[in-house]
């Protein structure tokens, strides 16, 4: 067969192991980054905007990576919320990522069966089941495949001849190494490795390295580099989004060293993973170690023993050296020398795996051809062609093993009830597992007839339980607060919430919007023994709307709330106002339709609502039963009304004429 013939059989073995992820729901940040982000939305976007500081300060999701949300803005047109098609695309990335590779690993020099089983390796690598199967983490699949494009754009402007061709590549790495860090900063070290193949040469395309045109290449990715550190620093005022007080950053509480110490034991156990992949979770506890711990010194033997071995063998084992000496540095940016809200994760492992596993396929290969060599020479030489196969068989093994984790792997994040039960039990002192999970069974616990006490019981056990974790998290806080308010103790759930608005740093829409919307159920008894609130519930929960609604104009969530005050407190036209704004910024959610009827129904305009009711029937097929029997009931109630006419109600623009 072809190369192209046998690389499309490797792209298609990797795909079929993540075949099943097309039938995943939303996860983890998706709903966040992609399903309730109102500024991907037509009429919201704007692409100047994620150039200055507004767009921190109207907390745009993951402003400091421009790339991946011009990128998320163009996917939700394509496909909408469809989850299969997104899973589809973060698969396509997956596979083209694959596909760059071999076609690095061609422009390099390496022989073609060493092409195909380091794709094969990489692509079936356990450890970037999270990162293919969460579509909010897809920062890392477009981060490395605009990395080595910005990889491959670099070697042609090394073997380029002088004239408009150099400049034609330089410009090309620049903006493609601008793009990938635009994506995720972790491309920033990828550059690195281009002196490191000029050094070891592990193959003859590398040869070419040691032209004095490679520094002409690492300054143009250095410029495409330091324009995405630009853009962060214009938004944030930092060289870093998360700020330099975060606490949510380990390191901010107890301070950088006990963090690397730890980080060291952390990244040997990476090397671990990508070898045998045991151990693999959704969900890692941040802590910190004493650099004098008995694992911190062992991690740091094992690891200055490993860079040890390869620098003094580069020239024997070239791709040993490759392959630790690549992998550390691909580490440098999530090895938590900048402070991370996670300190572990398998998916940072996505662009550093990479030099790991073409030295791991090429030992398989050589382990391979070893074994079929002492095996020819015991058997008769009639039966040598039966060996042809035996080669492959440890790489295949290792493919086997690494592909049926993968899909393992993979499977935790089929939902957030997966998701998060896994992570309870594989890192049980998680207070995020323990909240969410919490939040979870309450969901699912909700009747119509009210929340039964076992399940209150032990959803409050297990909320407290997160407190107790982590008491300066907003998440355990929020535990509480819902089930508060599922049990109508309005100001227990005020309480609550409260405490975790004080101790959070972002993502703060959905709390202002329960505080403000809470703020009018508050007992009179309850806010007289707080003089500091006020005694003015209306006051209140306006203080509420006023800051969310400055600091997250592209919440769907705080504009339906603010909809549904203005709408208790009499103001139709605010209500109308505030729920069409959260229908543009959300036109798949079912709810503010909902609301729009109910405020036509409330005013008496029947002919707008009856309108609405048939435009949005597909839309309402997924709305909440009691929710829709009850406007059926009022729907059928008004068409019995003298004044109702079916023509007047067809021709009627309906309750959300005026939408973009």
């Amino acid at each position: 067969m072809s190369e192209r013939t046998w690389l499309a059989a490797t792209l298609a073995l990797v795909a079929a192991a993540y075949l099943p992820v097309l039938g995943f729901g939303f996860v983890y940040d998706d709903g966040w980054t992609l399903s309730s982000n109102g500024f991907l939305r037509p009429g919201a976007f704007d692409l100047a905007l994620l150039l200055s500081p507004e767009a921190a300060a109207r907390h745009v999701p993951d402003a400091f990576r421009p790339t991946l949300v011009v990128f998320d803005a163009l996917s939700y047109r394509l496909l909408g919320l469809r989850a299969w098609a997104h899973h589809a695309l973060s698969v396509a990335l997956h596979l083209g990522v694959c596909a760059l590779l071999a076609r690095l690993l061609t422009r390099l020099g390496a022989p073609l069966r060493l092409r195909l089983a380091s794709v094969a390796c990489f692509g079936l690598l356990a450890i970037h089941a999270e990162a293919v199967a969460v579509v909010s983490f897809r920062e890392d699949l477009l981060a490395a495949a605009l990395g080595l494009l910005a990889m491959l754009a670099a070697l042609r402007l090394v073997a380029a001849e002088r004239g408009a061709a150099t400049l034609g590549w330089a410009l090309a790495s620049c903006l493609l190494a601008a793009l990938a860090c635009g994506a995720k900063l972790s491309a920033a070290a990828l550059p690195a490795l281009l002196p490191l193949l000029a050094w070891t040469r592990p193959w003859s395309g590398c040869r070419a390295l040691a032209r004095p045109r490679l520094g002409l290449a690492l300054a143009a990715l250095a410029l495409g580099i330091a324009l995405a550190l630009v853009q962060t620093q214009l938004v944030y005022g930092d060289a870093s989004p998360y700020g330099s007080d975060n606490p949510r950053v380990l390191a901010t509480r107890i301070g950088l060293a006990p963090v690397l110490a730890a980080s060291l034991q952390i990244h040997l156990l990476y090397l671990q993973q990508i070898l045998v992949p045991l151990g693999l979770s959704p969900e890692y506890i941040d802590r910190g170690a004493g650099m004098l711990e008995a694992g911190t010194l062992l991690a740091a033997a094992g690891l200055l023993a490993l860079v040890g071995l390869s620098v003094a063998r580069a020239r024997r084992w070239p791709l040993l050296a490759v392959a630790v000496l690549g992998w550390l540095v691909l580490c440098l940016p999530t090895s938590n020398l900048v402070g991370l809200p996670n300190m572990r994760a398998d998916r940072f492992m996505y662009l550093p795996s990479l030099p790991p596993c073409i030295a791991i396929a090429a030992g398989l290969l050589a382990t391979g051809d070893a074994v079929g060599e002492a095996l020819a020479k015991r058997l008769p030489a009639g039966e040598a062609s039966s060996l042809d196969l035996r080669p492959w068989l440890p790489l295949a093994a290792f493919l086997v093993l690494q592909g049926s984790f993968a899909v393992a792997a993979s499977r935790v994040y089929v939902s957030n009830t997966t998701l998060w039960r896994t992570a309870a039990r594989k890192a049980p002192s998680s207070a995020r597992a323990q909240a969410l999970l919490g939040i979870d069974r309450l969901e699912r616990g909700r009747h119509a007839e009210g929340l039964a006490p076992e399940v209150a019981a032990a959803v409050a056990a297990q909320c407290r339980f997160a407190v107790e974790l982590d008491p300066h998290y907003e998440l355990p806080r929020v535990c509480l607060a819902e089930l508060a308010a599922a049990q109508r103790r309005w100001g227990d759930a005020y309480t609550h919430y409260a405490a975790a608005r004080s101790i959070s740093v972002d993502r703060n829409d959905r709390l202002e919007a329960s505080l403000a919307q809470l703020a009018l159920d508050l007992p009179s008894s309850w806010l007289a023994a707080r003089p500091e609130l006020g005694s003015d519930r209306i006051a209140l929960a306006e203080r509420h709307l006023d800051r969310g609604l400055t600091a997250y104009p592209y919440s769907p969530q705080l504009h339906g709330a603010a909809g549904r005050i203005a709408h208790r407190l009499g103001q139709p036209e605010r209500a109308r106002a505030l729920y069409r704004r959260a229908r543009a910024l959300a036109p798949e959610r079912w709810e503010p339709v909902t609301w729009g009827l109910e405020l036509a129904l409330d005013l008496g305009d029947a002919a707008a609502a009856h309108r609405t009711w048939w435009a949005e029937q597909e839309l309402l097929q997924r709305a909440d039963p009691a929710v829709r029997r009850r406007l059926q009931l009022r729907l059928s109630s008004a068409r019995h009304h003298p004044d109702f006419s079916l023509l007047h109600s067809l021709l009627d623009p309906g309750v959300f004429s005026d939408e973009p």
